[in-house]
């Protein structure tokens, strides 16, 4: 049973309990504490750099992205304008090649038909020369 007034054995073990205590708290408490602390706002801190870090990467991919886009459209833009220049200049040089291949081939059948009747005259009279002697000898006499 308990005694009352206790012992000093049991003011010895409490006094041990509180000295031991009072070391442990100042050798080992508070220093892991403070360095569980200190590690928490180091991974606070570097979270938050990270979390910083990936908006501003984010930003970054966003603002590419715009870009590109924006090169996309210019390119495109300038490719179209390319484009219609060059069926432009090919109106061009086919509406004047057309010109000069209407006028060349005017001249050439002017020139073909010159040569045609210079050519059909001779053989005209040369075909009448020729029908009269058919006839002349067919007939035997003069038609």
């Amino acid at each position: 049973m308990i005694k009352l007034p206790p012992d000093i054995t049991f003011v010895i073990q409490l006094v041990s309990f509180v000295v031991l205590w009072q070391l442990m708290r100042v050798l080992v408490f508070v220093p892991m504490q403070q360095a569980l602390k200190m590690r928490a706002e180091r991974t606070v801190g570097a979270r938050t750099r990270a979390e910083a870090l990936v908006a501003e990467a984010a930003q970054v991919g966003t603002s590419i992205e715009t870009g590109l886009a924006e090169a996309k459209k210019d390119g495109a833009q300038r490719a179209e304008e390319i484009r219609r220049r060059a069926e432009a200049d090919e109106q061009a040089i086919l509406t004047r090649y057309r010109g000069e291949a209407t006028t060349l081939l005017g001249r050439e059948r002017t020139l073909t038909e010159s040569q045609v009747s210079s050519a059909r005259a001779p053989l005209e009279s040369e075909a009448a020369r020729l029908a009269e002697s058919v006839v002349q000898r067919v007939l035997g006499r003069a038609a």
